[in-house]
């Protein structure tokens, strides 16, 4: 077994995983280059084909961007869908 890292002409780390010996050259697709070792997508990426740290700015450029809770998508169902609409009606009833 061969732990391998899967990165771009950019040194942008793709994935990282292990493999079977007789896979590890199957891994890379066209553009895109595979050599083996050990990384962390978050904080490395690959120059002159070796593992190197990313800088802080990268790192934070990287990262996702997390929204407050109260900005953040909800799930509703229909039924709480319906509800809502209904009691919109009923204000909207009330005011008339």
């Amino acid at each position: 077994m061969k732990n391998f890292i899967l990165y771009d002409s950019t040194g942008k780390i793709l994935a990282i995983g292990t493999c079977q010996d007789s896979d590890f050259e199957l891994q890379a697709k066209a553009g895109q280059f595979v050599m083996e070792g050990i990384a962390n997508d978050g904080i490395h990426k690959i120059v002159d084909g070796k593992v190197v740290n990313k800088t802080p700015e990268e790192i934070a450029a990287d990262a996702p961007i997390i929204l407050p809770p109260e900005k953040q998508q909800a799930w509703i169902t229909n039924e709480q869908w319906e509800d809502i609409q209904n009691r919109i009606t009923a204000l909207e009833l009330k005011m008339t």
